[in-house]
């Protein structure tokens, strides 16, 4: 990140804050926040005068392309807003689809000619429920899981002229998302860490916490028993 322009979208949630405190403690040129309200933004703001804040909803194709007028030059796209609508499948509810694949998508092609030309890198931050529905949620789960096939998708585009694109799969993280939920939960701090270190080390799906870590070693082992255990949860 020394030296990098990088865009961070939905910089004023729990996760989106903390990727913006590490990655100034790691020298970057510029940061751009962004978030709906650019208000919540006032304290990112104040930490640096490396940080540009800019008023964004991804949900909105005239918001993304107002704000991508604001961006001369990029280097790392973190695509880190979401929306968990926790809805079941025939609930009406297209919102997760709407913010957390459309949006991501429209965005990411807006920055595509500048991420291009900086040879640059994508951060998609989807869910390890991108790769096993939990069907109490499973509008939230479908549109992860559409997001992590956009990833590998993307990641075949940005191969063709030396761009790099992670994938981050984390399990329940403490933010205002997963209030009042009892699973256990990791600190945004700790999914940063990890994220930050594997990409370091070129670890392009990356698993950062014991949950999403577990999810993935059962599905590898024992899919079928798993996967009834997560359906369990619509009989609840």
């Amino acid at each position: 990140m020394e030296n990098k322009v990088v865009l961070v979208t939905g910089a004023n949630g729990g996760l989106g804050s903390v990727f913006v405190e590490k990655i100034l403690e790691l020298n970057p040129s510029k940061i751009y926040c962004t978030a709906r309200d650019i208000k919540s933004l006032q304290n990112i703001k104040d930490l640096s005068e490396t940080i540009e804040v800019i008023e964004l909803d991804i949900a909105s194709k005239e918001s993304i392309d107002k704000a991508v007028t604001k961006i001369d030059k990029l280097d790392v796209l973190i695509n880190n807003a979401g929306v968990n609508s926790n809805t079941k499948l025939f609930d009406d509810s297209f919102m997760d689809i709407e913010v957390n694949l459309k949006g991501t998508s429209n965005l990411t092609k807006a920055l595509f000619e500048k991420l291009k030309s900086s040879k640059g890198t994508v951060v998609n931050v989807t869910s390890v429920l991108a790769i096993i529905n939990l069907p109490i949620m499973a509008n939230y789960c479908v549109s992860k899981s559409a997001l992590h096939s956009f990833t590998q998708a993307l990641r075949a585009e940005f191969g063709l002229f030396g761009g790099e694109v992670y994938e981050v799969l984390p399990g329940p993280i403490e933010t205002r998302m997963t209030e009042g939920s009892p699973m256990p939960k990791t600190s945004p701090q700790d999914i940063v860490d990890v994220t930050l270190e594997s990409m370091k080390n070129k670890v392009y799906e990356i698993y950062p916490d014991v949950f999403a870590q577990m999810v993935k070693k059962r599905l590898e082992d024992e899919p079928k028993k798993l996967i009834e255990e997560f359906a369990m949860s619509i009989q609840r």
